[in-house]
């Protein structure tokens, strides 16, 4: 069988394929991201407010990047360390142990080529003919797609708790564990907190819980934290790792990305136990060889001190730490105005609180069950009203049900764009599209039309005036 997504565009093999690439899946983000751009270049909008792309609005901080710039005047270009250079695994891991509070060694450490080679090198190295992987519903995508790829038939999903009345989600240890009473050899559990796509934080109470079952039923935690410093309303960041036995039973996946801005250097690290990533250090072999050695100079100067080759590259760790924390009191800002502006309409749209990361995933059932929409528009579903939203009205979200079936009548929403140019220009004509169709079915609004721009305006100044 050709898989569907080559199928859609026509594109035939000449030979036969693996046919495991019908389990294939992808990130949304990145294929819409493609129609958002074919949709700008048309013209056919003034503008398009992007709200779609998970990638970080500040840009990489100066000191990493001219510490790059020093280490490529070194010449230093040739193949680099498999694991991580001695001195940068040991930055990392005295740095994630002060974090943390508790003990992890260089040995615990495995650079990589960005966080997603976690997934893939712990699904194939953990998972055994027969054996099970649970992924969170909603949740980030590329667990599912990966899980199904190579073991197909065996995924299954911790479904978030719906308040039907709250239109609220909720991870709950008890549904998870009703998977393993229900389940036999199930293995591996994926958690990702600050979440994609929701920005919920999962509490310190739920992991503790988490860890009772990991040491009942014996199964590892791919623990997923990229975002661990994009924290708001004074909520701290809980790890796994921080639960006395878990690092034994942990896969921490990690890296620059979000936290440093530098999601297009593809730059990240797992900590595991010291067998995993003797494993996982020869499959890399296989894979890419080793992190490219610029990369791995910057990945150990953020945390201290670098001497390699002779050249002494010194620590930016204080230096950074200033702009990114600078980078979060702003994401933090735009959080909150983008679930206040959205909390305008209810309840035809409530929009969860920003916790962490930069996303919201409000639900917008009610505007999928209004007269006009559903009779006159067509739209019945998230996925439509996001390609509605694109493409009629030139605003770029993500469906809900892209991240699961729980996810399905919400809308993704990523603040990370610029507040200026995007995030406050666009809540404006977001609120008043919405005005439009609620209107348009007969129904009375809860804000009218002509109080949007004035309602917009206090909110503003809430969050954003000095």
């Amino acid at each position: 069988m050709i898989p569907k997504f080559l199928t859609d565009k026509n594109l035939i093999p000449n030979v036969t394929i693996n046919p495991d690439l019908n389990y294939l899946g992808t990130e949304t983000a990145f294929g819409f991201g493609a129609e958002v751009i074919k949709v700008e270049s048309s013209k056919k909008f003034s503008q398009i407010y992007k709200f779609h792309v998970g990638d970080t609005g500040p840009k990489t901080p100066e000191p990493i990047i001219n510490t790059a710039i020093q280490a490529l005047k070194d010449k230093q270009t040739k193949y680099g360390h498999f694991l991580g250079y001695p001195q940068v695994r040991q930055n990392i891991a005295k740095y994630w142990s002060e974090l943390r509070g508790v003990e992890i060694k260089p040995e615990n450490i495995l650079l990589e080529p960005a966080g997603k080679s976690a997934i893939e090198l712990s699904l194939q190295t953990l998972i055994a003919p027969g054996d099970k992987i649970i992924v969170q519903d909603p949740g980030y995508p590329v667990y599912e797609s990966l899980a199904e790829f190579y073991h197909h038939g065996q995924v299954l999903a911790w479904q978030a708790h719906k308040d039907e009345d709250k239109q609220t989600l909720e991870f709950r240890v008890e549904d998870l564990e009703k998977l393993f009473q229900e389940n036999q050899n199930i293995k591996l559990l994926v958690i990702n907190t600050p979440q994609n796509p929701t920005g919920m934080m999962m509490p310190k109470e739920t992991l503790e819980q988490v860890a009772e079952l990991v040491k009942k039923y014996k199964f590892f935690v791919i623990f997923d934290d990229i975002y661990d410093q994009i924290t708001f309303g004074g909520r701290k960041h809980f790890s796994f790792l921080s639960i006395p036995g878990m690092l034994d039973w942990t896969v921490n996946l990690n890296g620059y990305s979000k936290n440093y801005a530098m999601t297009g250097w593809r730059l990240g690290f797992l900590v595991a136990p010291e067998w995993l990533i003797e494993i996982f250090g020869r499959l890399a072999i296989n894979k890419w060889s080793n992190v490219n050695k610029m990369n791995q100079i910057v990945a150990g100067a953020i945390y201290g001190d670098v001497d390699l080759d002779g050249f002494h590259y010194p620590s930016i760790k204080e230096e950074v730490q200033e702009i990114i924390d600078k980078d979060f009191v702003e994401y933090e800002k735009k959080g909150g105005f983008v679930s206040e502006a959205l909390n305008l309409l209810k309840p035809y749209v409530v929009c969860n609180e920003a916790e962490g990361a930069f996303y919201l995933f409000p639900s917008f059932t009610r505007v999928l069950d209004l007269k006009y929409v559903k009779e006159d528009l067509g739209l019945k579903s998230d996925v439509d009203l996001r390609n509605w939203f694109l493409y009629e009205r030139g605003v770029a979200t993500l469906a809900g049900s892209d991240f699961g079936q729980m996810g399905k009548g919400h809308i993704r929403f990523s603040y990370a764009e610029d507040r200026n140019n995007h995030i406050i220009p666009g809540m404006k004509y977001i609120l008043k599209v919405v005005i439009e169709l609620i209107e348009k079915s007969g129904e009375v609004s809860p804000l009218k039309m002509e109080e949007v721009d004035g309602k917009i305006d206090e909110l503003v100044n809430k969050y954003f005036s000095a």
